[in-house]
């Protein structure tokens, strides 16, 4: 086997292994090749290896897969985050309760920002934004608070890459996610109107843990009459309300919560351009 099939092997059984992860009753062979698009054939193969390995395991009596014991030890030595998720998520549903916005808690990787936990808005139209799911780091205001607050190195790949039109209104210039990534460094908060999916609006701000270590992001997710252009003050001074909280509550030390509360406070907050 060629360096290529193998990274193409590995991609695979990742794939696989994330589609049982997030199967709430775990997922069977069809279902699995018609998600990724190869042959049950293939798929059985990859599911015998991952079950030999112990990361999946047939449930007895049925054709579906689940996480096995292997994932569920590598899980335990993971960076924890529970303990982040259990402070967030009664501040989220308070914002989600008051504002009506969807709440998201996502997590930085070098690739992408991964959603760990939701609240849904109480609008009539459900933004489909699930635990489990990717948001390019260019075109979500996720991403590009780990652009603005996480490591240099991250937007010096990311701009040295060819940035993808997740949609026409996608940044996909260099040198303006560069301005962007400035002006969010000063406003203290990010946003992405239309820039992952036509009609939707997100603003999101970091949050730190007791390191002062930049452990995710929270944002507001709304339609953009919801979240208009630039954004209510109102909405702005909320959501950094919302991450400071949560940051206090992880012990972050008073600089990573002290936000931009000047910027809020005198109205000039604007479109990160």
């Amino acid at each position: 086997m060629g360096a290529a099939d193998g990274v193409k092997a590995a991609d695979v059984c990742l794939s696989i292994l994330e589609l049982v992860a997030f199967q709430a009753e775990g997922a069977g062979v069809t279902q699995i090749a018609d998600r990724i698009g190869i042959a049950k054939s293939a798929v059985f193969k990859h599911l015998q290896t991952l079950a030999d390995h112990g990361f999946v395991t047939q449930e007895p009596g049925n054709a579906r897969y689940r996480l096995g014991p292997k994932a569920w030890l590598l899980a335990r030595h993971a960076p924890d985050l529970n303990d982040v998720a259990a402070n967030a998520m009664p501040l989220m549903l308070a914002a989600r309760n008051e504002l009506g916005l969807a709440v998201v808690l996502s997590s930085p990787t070098p690739q992408s920002v991964f959603v760990v936990a939701t609240v849904p808005s109480n609008q009539p139209i459900e933004i489909g934004i699930r635990p489990g799911g990717q948001l390019a780091l260019h075109a979500s205001a996720q991403g590009k608070v780990y652009l603005a607050f996480g490591p240099a190195e991250v937007l010096e790949r990311v701009c040295a890459e060819p940035l993808a039109a997740i949609t026409p209104r996608t940044v996909t210039d260099p040198g303006q996610l560069r301005r962007d990534v400035a002006e969010i460094r000063r406003l203290g908060y990010a946003m992405a109107p239309e820039e992952s999916l036509l009609g939707i609006n997100a603003i999101a701000a970091p949050i730190y843990d007791y390191r002062g270590a930049l452990v995710g992001s929270i944002g507001l997710i709304g339609s953009v009459q919801h979240i208009p252009v630039p954004p209510d003050p109102a909405l702005i001074a909320r959501l950094l309300g919302l991450t400071k909280a949560v940051s206090t509550a992880l012990g972050a030390p008073p600089d990573k919560t002290n936000g931009c509360r000047g910027v809020v406070a005198s109205g000039q907050s604007r479109k990160p351009t």
